[in-house]
């Protein structure tokens, strides 16, 4: 195999010459553009533990030497970087000694790892070179590697992203495309499924014999503080010049594997070549919206097997030095797994191939890891104590006692599976429908409510001194089981009208914790001793009796509203043939009063089937409004849908006050029915006149309440 590197000493006879005068023995000295590596070798006949202090001291010794002499010899303008490793045949290193070797910097290379580049270099040939500088300059600053770019900066939310042309062997050098942390043979499955040598072979031919590509090649620059030189703004767009970073493996190619890793097979002189790329480069992108847009990209552009695709993401670097990164990382994983494990009730729900959603498969990855992560299951990053800005991830509950990455993943996916298995069992036709009309468990609110609820209950399981890390996956789910089937009974016997509750509180965050509170709730009717202090507060804030006297207030206005809706539109538009019914009432409300009438044989008159909700779009149509807003605005200023917005929270209310399965009215939200109440038979009924320079209710985020 012939070097990537462009420079390499031919045997063992090769010296340098030290500040004393002495000549220093090397093995392995190679040198390309930016870098030189020096390599220190030993081995032993058969495998066995070996010492390395010998060498170790050596390079101490000689590290000074080694730089002086190449900056002396090449110049200091790029400045080279000087790494010097350790290579080992048959050697077993003793802990102490890779202890310190770490501690000094220097790598040591395996023979396993000399036989992964071999075969990464029939891959990605001259640009396996990058590969291996990336694994053992990883995080390390290279000054020959420096680019400065014109480029266009812009965001996307709160990710930015630059746009620029540039030099395709500059970006090959920074560039990466697997995400496993070590050198095995699964990471090389991973770079043969992500590039296709055949693929590459055929992109070289077709640059050499001149062409190009005009779309961008997508890369996730993963550093922080990039240096861009700002020359122009228009709005939160800038013009200017960035300065890519000197360092290896730093930006991973979201999107042009093929198109970027082909100059590789081509036959042009790199040093000569002036063709450029266009790059689209976004900056810290978070890992799980990396693999969205990945997949996203590969599944919309090109048709990849749905499998094909998992497995590439399965490669994400779940052993980054960085426990943050790590923690998205599994996070991200454990959702993968759940959708490929045969066992698991979401298997093949989970839209992570950019396929068309539909109401079985409505869940998201971002959804469901973002859910594991916030209710801290598999464990939270705090701040270190040692050195400034490290962090430490201390496990949670799903998660293990070792810092082992691939056993949390397993005891998570594990533990997950089991227990959203007690739902998708106890109630699998309300399972099944995933989000549509009548489902709610398994929809993304639905499972994120699911882990909160978890959180709780392990919560309420530790109490008795029981350290659920500590313990499998199988034992976590027979613990909550009890617990959980009480929600599981619920949702069984559930009517429409209860699952819609759930399901219309919203999809904030806060309405996934009200939901997971009213779990609770039902679990505490079920079983008075899961007394959670949460549970104890929500409840207290229930008003059992203020809801049966809302319920009655709720009648009143219904009633008070129905007579005066009818009233003022008879007034309007007169009785003859129904003309108020046609002209009055939205087609949409009397297509629906129709529809009840004739399910009910004609047994009432056809407007004696609105509803409270109705009176609003009665209201709010536009040949009415004049008719009504001097009566009906209780808020004062604003669109006239807001100054009415009284009726459908009122409305609201009645789902709970007429269904008492649901439980109680808050005490805030009785006291708005309250304050309504009184408002509807001063102004409606009594025909006061509203000021509508004053705000005579208001609403709270916790609630509705009134001045």
């Amino acid at each position: 195999m012939t070097s990537p590197f462009k420079a390499l000493n031919p045997d063992r006879s090769f010296y340098i010459v030290a500040k004393d005068g002495s000549r220093r023995q090397l093995d392995v000295f190679a040198k390309d553009d930016e870098t030189v590596f020096v390599v220190e070798c030993t081995h032993a006949q058969d495998t066995a533990t070996k010492s390395v202090k010998q060498l170790l001291d050596k390079i101490g010794a000689i590290r000074e030497d080694v730089v002086t002499a190449v900056h002396s010899t090449f110049g200091r303008d790029p400045k080279l970087k000087v790494k010097i490793a350790i290579a080992t045949r048959n050697v077993d290193i003793r802990a102490a000694d890779r202890q310190r070797a770490a501690a000094g910097g220097v790598p040591i290379i395996t023979e396993a790892d000399v036989a992964y580049f071999f075969k990464l270099t029939s891959i990605l040939k001259s640009a396996a070179r990058y590969q291996f500088l990336g694994r053992y300059l990883k995080g390390e600053k290279v000054e020959g590697l420096r680019t400065r770019v014109p480029a266009t900066r812009g965001k996307v939310g709160n990710t930015t992203f630059y746009s620029f042309l540039m030099s395709p062997h500059d970006l090959l050098r920074i560039a990466y495309i697997s995400h496993m942390g070590a050198t095995s043979n699964e990471d090389l499955e991973t770079y043969q499924r992500m590039v296709k040598p055949t693929r590459l072979r055929s992109i070289g031919a077709y640059l050499d014999r001149g062409g190009t590509f005009p779309t961008n090649i997508v890369v996730n620059v993963k550093l922080d503080g990039l240096n861009f030189n700002i020359q122009e703004t228009f709005g939160d767009t800038a013009t200017g010049t960035l300065d890519l970073p000197g360092q290896y493996g730093s930006a991973w190619v979201i999107d042009g594997q093929h198109r970027l890793y082909g100059y590789a097979y081509a036959g042009r002189d790199a040093d000569e070549d002036r063709s450029v790329v266009s790059v689209l480069a976004y900056q810290n992108l978070p890992v799980r919206q990396e693999i969205e847009m990945f997949v996203d990209i590969n599944t919309q552009q090109v048709k990849v097997q749905r499998n094909l695709v998992n497995e590439i993401i399965s490669s994400l670097n779940i052993d980054d030095e960085d426990p943050r990164k790590r923690l998205d990382a599994m996070c991200a994983r454990i959702v993968l797994k759940l959708d490929e494990e045969k066992q698991s009730p979401v298997r093949d729900r989970i839209l992570t191939v950019g396929q068309k959603k539909d109401n079985f498969q409505c869940l998201t990855l971002t959804s469901l890891a973002d859910g594991i992560e916030g209710n801290s299951l598999l464990g939270s990053v705090h701040k270190s104590g040692g050195k400034k800005g490290s962090f430490r991830l201390i496990p949670g509950p799903l998660g293990t006692l070792s810092d082992d990455s691939a056993a949390m993943m397993k005891k998570a996916t594990s533990t997950l599976s089991g227990y959203f298995a007690i739902f998708a069992d106890g109630v699998p036709e309300h399972w099944a429908l995933g989000d549509a009309k009548g489902g709610y468990l398994c929809t993304n609110l639905g499972l994120r409510a699911l882990l909160v609820l978890l959180r709780k209950l392990i919560v309420f399981i530790e109490r008795d001194g029981t350290r659920v890390v500590s313990l499998e996956g199988d034992d976590i789910v027979e613990l909550v089981r009890p617990l959980a089937q009480h929600v599981v009974n619920y949702f069984h016997d559930a009517s429409p009208s209860d699952v819609a509750r759930f399901r219309n509180r919203g999809s904030s965050l806060a309405s996934v914790d009200q939901n997971a509170l009213q779990m609770m709730a039902i679990i505490h009717t079920a079983n008075p001793s899961f007394d959670l202090p949460e549970v104890k507060r929500y409840l207290e804030n229930q008003d059992a009796e203020g809801t049966r006297q809302a319920r009655i207030m709720i009648d009143e206005i219904n009633q008070i509203l129905f007579d005066d809706v009818l009233t003022t539109l008879k007034a309007k538009y007169g009785e003859e043939k129904d003309a108020w019914w046609l002209s009055g009432v939205p087609k949409a409300i009397r297509i629906e009063a129709d529809k009840n009438y004739n399910n009910d044989n004609g047994e009432h008159e056809r407007w004696r089937y609105l509803y409270l909700i109705d009176y609003l779009g009665i209201v709010l149509h536009d040949s009415n409004w004049e008719l009504f807003k001097d009566r009906y605005n209780f808020y004062g200023k604003g669109a006239k849908a807001t100054l009415v917005r009284w009726i459908g929270k009122v409305n609201k209310a009645r789902t709970v006050t007429h269904h008492a399965e649901k439980g109680p009215l808050s005490k805030d939200k009785v006291e708005y029915v309250r304050r309504v109440h009184e408002l509807v038979k001063r102004h409606i009924l009594g025909g006061e006149p509203v000021d509508g320079r004053k705000q005579l209710l208001f609403d709270e985020s916790s609630g509705d309440g009134v001045n």
